[in-house]
């Protein structure tokens, strides 16, 4: 497929640069480069492209206002924005932009990036997602604390000891991976009070997934009506320590746990990304789920032609999460046993999920039915009474 990708820079020796990365992928693409963010601005309303990246300090126009205006002319492109400054010290999104990349650039990493952006275009084509995606005048990005996190993180061997003291300073976040760190779950067996200890009871990889989870929730807290975003995100983390937990139990691998985790406290968010941008439909399918005493997932799936969990899976991919947590996602309304496989991610998460549908529900309505046929075909079904047991024993209180 011939990709049309827009690179602005105010420095032409720096849009040069990504231009020839960006070709380098593929060199039958149309790639242009751009100094004046006002120039990019009218090629964008001439030609779309499939995807922008830009620079955020910029005198003619910040990157983020240049994004913005790129949003409203054509939704459907990719927002990647660059910048050489992240605010530790408040946990703010970037709405202008899909993802955010540090300054001075990896080459790898760049190109990684546009790959698994468009890759995200390709998996809305194929699931008939593109009606609902393109009119979304929302989608959350990456939050510049957790992009510079994982980037501290895979860069430095003391990564973790660096980033505690800077989680200290956001009093909300010091409380998440303080509770966390002091579960059961995870718990040594002590009280954990101090931010740099609980973050160095975690790990890497759990702290970044807490600091993501804070982010998303303060993007939608403000959300009212048919939603509840605290209930939500309850149920998101019962989820996320039973997923975990459900990995353990099936002596899954310490990654396969982690991500499982992940994967848990993000799998409401598409529901949150509907709400937003589609309050009215969103409440249709909440009156059609009430008056039909039924679970909300399908009069969701009735009202947008697809789920929240393939949005959600969307949203992943765009920001460049690991194909098995995108993977997991997507099965999540409709999961088939791979061969061979047996129990996966996937089917921790799709279990957790149900389990914590009856035991924390993210809304008033029904659970949905278990699928059984499933359940039976990777050997579960009979172990589903023991384990809404131990789901009972991670029940957070977050």
């Amino acid at each position: 497929m011939k990709r049309r990708i827009y690179v602005v820079d105010d420095q032409a020796q720096v849009a040069d640069l990504g231009v020839r990365i960006a070709r380098s992928i593929n060199p039958e693409w149309e790639v242009r480069g751009f100094s004046d963010p006002l120039e990019a601005l009218a090629a964008v309303k001439a030609k779309p492209p499939d995807l922008i990246l830009s620079d955020q300090a910029m005198p003619q126009m910040p990157g983020s206002q240049l994004l913005d205006q790129v949003r409203v002319i054509s939704p459907a492109t990719i927002r990647i924005i660059m910048s050489g400054h992240v605010a530790w010290d408040k946990l703010t999104l970037l709405t202008t932009a899909h993802q955010h990349l540090a300054i001075p650039f990896d080459t790898l990493r760049l190109r990684e990036t546009i790959k698994r952006g468009l890759a995200a275009q390709e998996r809305i084509l194929d699931k008939g997602l593109l009606a609902v995606t393109t009119s979304l005048g929302s989608i959350p990005s990456l939050s510049q604390a957790h992009q510079a996190a994982l980037k501290e993180l895979e860069e430095n061997a003391g990564g973790t000891a660096n980033i505690a003291p800077r989680i200290a300073m956001d009093a909300g976040l010091s409380a998440k991976v303080l509770q966390l760190a002091n579960s059961p779950l995870f718990g040594p067996g002590y009280l954990i009070t101090n931010p740099l200890n609980a973050v160095m009871c975690l790990g890497d990889k759990m702290t970044c997934a807490v600091v993501l989870a804070q982010s998303l929730f303060r993007h939608h807290e403000s959300l009212a009506g048919e939603i509840d975003p605290r209930k939500i995100w309850n149920h998101c983390w019962h989820t996320a320590f039973t997923a975990q937990r459900l990995c353990r139990e099936r002596r899954l691998s310490r990654i396969t746990g982690e991500e499982a985790f992940l994967a848990g406290l993000l799998h409401e968010s598409g529901r949150f990304i509907l709400a937003d941008n589609f309050p009215e439909q969103f409440r249709s399918a909440c009156q059609a789920a009430r008056a039909t005493q039924t679970a909300l997932a399908p009069r969701l799936r009735e009202a947008f032609h697809d789920s929240p969990a393939q949005i959600t899976a969307y949203v992943l991919e765009l920001w460049g999460m690991p194909a098995t947590i995108v993977a997991a996602l997507a099965q999540q309304d409709a999961p088939a046993p791979e061969t061979g496989e047996g129990f996966t991610l996937a089917s921790a998460l799709y279990i957790a999920d149900g389990l914590a549908s009856r035991q924390t529900p993210p809304d008033v309505f029904a659970p949905e039915d278990w699928n059984i046929a499933y359940l039976k075909a990777i050997d579960c079904w009979e172990n589903i009474p023991e384990w809404e047991k131990l789901s009972l024993g991670t029940k957070p209180n977050i």
